[in-house]
């Protein structure tokens, strides 16, 4: 980074934390006074007014004080009427607000794609959402998760409608979840590690007309993030710190069986099989009563090996700021978390985030100026090395016993006298042959891991007012570049494990050395990734009304990006290029009739030559009906706009890999020659050349409208129908079986979307009170219209079902005898014995097998909603934020439900079949042996995945003014939040549970927020 911009970043952290400086102990200030009202002369309280570093709130009647400097400009702000920034000499005995028009508020403000537009001026499917705003109710850390239940048509918190369920976009725009497309200051970038301190705005793009100018990579709509920037005249500093406390959720905790437990249900699954037991009585009663280091039974979830809760800190310093020449925004952020793991180096571990963030925008004449924002990621996160939470699923509770007392061993045993390592001199580090290392012993003697992320974003944005040639045209520029870096580094331990030989008396009379204590001192780097992408563009725009009638807007953009990514072992020598011309051409009537074309021409390295290029087309109209002189408006109606638009976007993402449309040969075998002597392998086609190998598209229709009802009740409702054609494949449905090594890549498979949104808003103030609500309803289906496929039965054709939908077998139940099983069809997945499952005969074969497969579930919820409450009172606020999904169904099927072999048993295991309990048993019987007939995907491990999660409680204390000015502040807050309090489901448990993975955790936190 260039030096003059860390000395400006620290000049501008000192001027901050000295908000009268020194500087201003010599100027003199001025009282001035002045009466805020409306247009009919109405006092107007709470409105603020800002000068410099200072800040005055007006009284009931209206009035306020306010010391300034004689050459300070006043800012007066009031939410609904438009704001005023005035010189001292301006201000007069009353000074007049005029009243905003409705969704043309200073505050009312949507970013679109390279353009801000008021919000009655959207034609599209887009909404944005305040976030300094909600900042001010949720102190939410991270960006992760805060549009789940907040946002219109979003399922989760970055799906769009439900929209490319099976598209991989992480190659263009970064790793994570979802399918849309994140956009962070005009530039494509990862949402993770993006503080919400930071921004400013979010704006989801749900329809083609609104995301088209963002290229192929918007074929699943875009999450478009504005960051915070500073204000002119308005300076400010905010301290925030946070202090949270995490508690693991029962429900995700895993239950095993301990040792004696196991050894019953063992011996079942063996007499199931056909064999003897192979644990006796007496060793199973050793196991449940005797010595617990001979006869261990390891509960790895225990408070031995875990802490009840874990713990946290966030501090956040902003500072922002500056004039018409230079406004300023900085932030600096310290995140840590700790451990939940209870022994050795698990006590100690924690992760630590720095981030820092600088934006600064500088003028530097009438016509120019010119914005860098720079973001640096420090992540450190250090802690024991190996697996415990893989071990904790897998290693039976009776293996060995991690910790040996040095009390019970032979103090003259050579081994114990010559030990180089162990634990707290109370004890040895046990195993066995089969468990030379394992999660605990690793936890004590392995080392520490240090896993570090770094992450570093540019933008130089440069923006020329062309005014001098036609008022309202004007040129952009942006360049970005983003470096994330990824690596573990740790400098591993070798450790020996003891192995036991007792005595009659429970006392160690002999150990067995496994391994050897070695502390080399060589440091590993290892797991390396990074990603690096550099992004430009430049564009030309219009934006000018006429006569006050004639709103004009227009745009030519050429975009393009580059992205290149490495793990170390495979190397993108290609990289993922994009670029694209974009145009858009707006015109608005009056505010009441708008139409908007947004098209991009969009070019591909992916497609052969002739393909290359690609034009995407979309039309957006809206009607302000309410507006208009004819309509006899009904007193409860104060707003109603009807919208439709229609678009076509063409993408390359659904291609693929690169190269798809040319010959592609690969080895084959080996030939001998010269007697023998030589040998070269043949070259076979792997895949033949397709030179009409073209985009996919995205076709789309969607319309509804939006009101506002009894000046506080908002509705807005959409329906769209998405075709999304021309999905690339290999289709060997359309060739002979022969043809396998000859089918080429084609534009094959269809399939569609359609659903509707719906959000509803209610905010009304009364007296000392104020109320908030919220809701958000999807319901989005999808349907496959063209796939490759050939099946021997109708019910087998994934045709017509969802994107989303999984097949398997329909379970009846249980066999219950050998002469049941004798009697129906055969069953070609191993041997089948009573209690295991019965599966039905789809095609009357009396064979069961792949083709009796038929349709189980759809993984994606048909149904999801999001609500939104908030109650305020004098001084406090309480609100609370949840979102839901329905219609969705999962299987149980991870280790701790599908068991067979020498798998760990979960309590599971009480419920499975047996003779005895064939009348109530859950699930299938234990098998010692591999058991596939049981463990595959039936409708017998089906569940409901529905869900409603309380995501957010929150309550709000804004201390009184009187009192801050007292402290020299201008807001101090104090608030106390609970995170994923509670949540309803029919199966809470499967919804929960975490196997070979950290818990998921409650978290209660306290959080004190200070402006000066």
């Amino acid at each position: 980074m260039n030096k003059n911009i860390i000395y400006s970043i620290i000049a501008l952290f000192i001027w901050n934390l000295f908000p009268n400086g020194l500087w201003a102990q010599n100027q003199s200030l001025t009282t001035i006074q002045s009466k805020i009202v409306d247009e009919s002369g109405k006092p107007l309280a709470n409105v603020n007014v800002y000068s410099d570093n200072r800040q005055a709130r007006t009284r009931e009647d209206g009035t306020f004080t306010l010391k300034v400097n004689n050459d300070s400009r006043i800012t007066i702000e009031a939410d609904g009427y438009q704001n005023r920034v005035l010189v001292v000499s301006e201000i007069e005995e009353e000074t007049q607000l005029v009243q905003s028009s409705l969704y043309y508020d200073d505050e009312d403000l949507v970013n679109l794609p390279f353009r801000s537009v008021k919000k009655g001026d959207v034609v599209g499917a887009a909404n944005s959402l305040d976030v300094s705003d909600i900042s001010s109710y949720d102190n939410s850390i991270w960006l992760n998760g805060i549009l789940s239940g907040r946002t219109l048509g979003m399922l989760g918190s970055n799906n769009i409608r439900g929209l490319g369920v099976s598209l991989d976009i992480g190659s263009l725009i970064g790793t994570q979840t979802g399918t849309a497309m994140v956009v962070v200051d005009g530039m494509p970038r990862d949402i993770n590690g993006v503080r919400l301190s930071d921004i400013e705005s979010i704006t989801v793009l749900r329809d083609v007309n609104s995301a088209v100018l963002y290229g192929t990579a918007a074929m699943n709509g875009v999450v478009l993030i504005t960051t915070k920037r500073g204000e002119a005249y308005k300076r400010t500093a905010d301290f925030s710190v946070n202090y949270g406390v995490s508690f693991p959720r029962s429900a995700s905790m895993p239950e095993y069986l301990g040792s004696a437990e196991y050894m019953e249900y063992y011996n079942q699954a063996r007499i199931n099989d056909g064999f003897a037991p192979t644990y006796s009585d007496e060793m199973i009663n050793n196991y449940r009563n005797g010595n617990k280091y001979r006869y261990p039974s390891i509960d790895y979830y225990s408070n031995e090996y875990l802490k009840s809760s874990r713990n946290s800190v966030d501090l956040n310093a902003q500072f922002s700021g500056g004039d018409e020449r230079l406004k300023y925004l900085a932030d600096l952020a310290w995140n840590s978390q700790g451990s939940i793991l209870n022994f050795g180096e698990g006590r100690n571990a924690r992760s630590n985030n720095f981030n820092v963030r600088a934006n600064i925008d500088l003028k530097i004449n009438n016509w120019l100026n010119t914005a860098v924002d720079v973001t640096g990621l420090f992540y450190n996160s250090k802690g024991p090395r190996g697996n415990f939470w893989g071990n904790s699923s897998t290693v039976r509770p009776f293996e060995f016993s991690p910790l040996l007392p040095i009390s019970m061993i032979d103090p003259e045993n050579k081994l114990l006298q010559g030990r180089k390592n162990d634990v707290d001199g109370k004890y040895l580090i046990g195993g066995n042959s089969n468990y030379v290392t394992n999660g605990i012993a690793d936890g004590y003697a392995a080392g520490i891991n240090n896993s570090v992320w770094r992450t570093f974003s540019f933008n130089n944005r440069l923006n020329v007012d062309l005014g001098m040639i036609t008022k309202g045209l004007s040129f952009h520029t942006n360049v970005s570049f983003d470096y994330f870096l990824q690596y573990n580094q740790a400098t591993p331990k070798e450790y020996s494990v003891y192995e036991p030989v007792w005595d009659d008396n429970d006392q160690i009379i002999s150990l067995k050395q496994h391994g050897k204590d070695s502390n080399p001192g060589t440091q590993n780097v290892e797991g390396r990734y990074f990603r690096r992408r550099m992004a430009f563009y430049g564009l030309l725009s219009y934006d000018r009304t006429f006569e006050g009638l004639h709103h004009v807007t227009g745009s030519l953009l050429g975009y393009g990006t580059t992205f290149k990514d490495n793990d170390g072992a495979n190397d993108d020598f290609q990289g993922v290029k994009s670029s694209h011309i974009g145009f858009q051409l707006g015109y608005i009537y009056d505010r009441k009739y708008m139409v908007d074309f947004s098209s991009a021409l969009v070019n591909s390295v992916k497609l052969p030559k002739s393909n290359k290029v690609g034009f995407s087309p979309s039309l957006a109209l809206a009607w302000v009906v309410s507006n208009e002189d004819f309509f006899n408006k009904p007193d409860f109606l104060d707003y109603l706009k009807l919208k439709a638009s229609t678009g076509i976007l063409k993408s390359d993402i659904p291609v693929g890999g690169f190269f798809y449309y040319d010959d592609r040969y690969t080895t084959s075998g080996s030939y001998n020659w010269y007697e023998g002597g030589k040998s070269r392998s043949g070259v076979i086609s792997s895949w033949p050349s397709n030179p009409n190998l073209t985009f996919a598209t995205r076709k789309e229709i969607s319309a509804g409208f939006q009101a506002l009802l009894f000046k506080s009740l908002g509705v807005e409702a959409n329906y769209f129908y998405d075709i999304y054609d021309g999905l690339v494949i290999r289709p060997s449905s359309a060739y002979p079986s022969f043809y396998s090594n000859f089918v080429p890549y084609e534009n094959f498979e269809k399939d569609s979307y359609k659903g509707i949104e719906v959000g509803i808003n209610f905010n009304k103030k009364f007296g000392d009170w104020s109320f908030y609500a919220g809701l958000n309803f999807l319901y989005s289906v999808s349907k496959r219209l063209k796939v490759n496929e050939i099946y021997a039965n109708d019910y087998q054709y994934r045709k017509g079902h969802g994107k989303d939908a999984t097949f398997g077998l329909e379970a009846l139940g249980f066999f219950e005898s050998q002469e049941e099983i004798d009697k129906s069809p055969f069953q070609t997945y191993g041997v089948v014995k009573p209690g295991d499952l019965k599966y039905k005969d789809q095609n009357g074969d009396n064979v069961i097998d792949s083709r009796d497969e038929v349709f189980l579930r759809n993984w994606q919820a048909p149904w999801s909603e999001g609500l939104e409450v908030r109650i305020g009172y004098k001084n406090f606020t309480l609100s609370l934020i949840g979102e839901g999904q329905q219609g969705a169904k999962n299987f149980r099927e991870s280790s701790y439900y599908w068991m067979d072999g020498n798998d760990k048993y979960s309590v599971i295991a009480r419920d499975c079949w047996t003779p005895e309990t064939k009348n109530t048993a859950k699930y299938p019987r234990l098998s010692s042996e591999a058991n596939s007939n049981n463990l595959r995907r039936s409708s017998f491990w089906l569940y409901d995945n529905s869900y409603f999660n309380m995501r957010r409680v929150q309550l709000n204390y804004n201390i009184p003014m009187n009192i801050t000015a007292f402290l020299l502040m201008k807001d101090l807050d104090v608030s106390l939040d609970a995170t994923d309090l509670f949540q309803i489901a029919p199966n809470l448990e499967e919804r929960s549970l975490r196997i070979g993975a950290e818990p998921y955790y409650r978290t209660f936190s306290v959080t004190l927020k200070a402006k000066f």
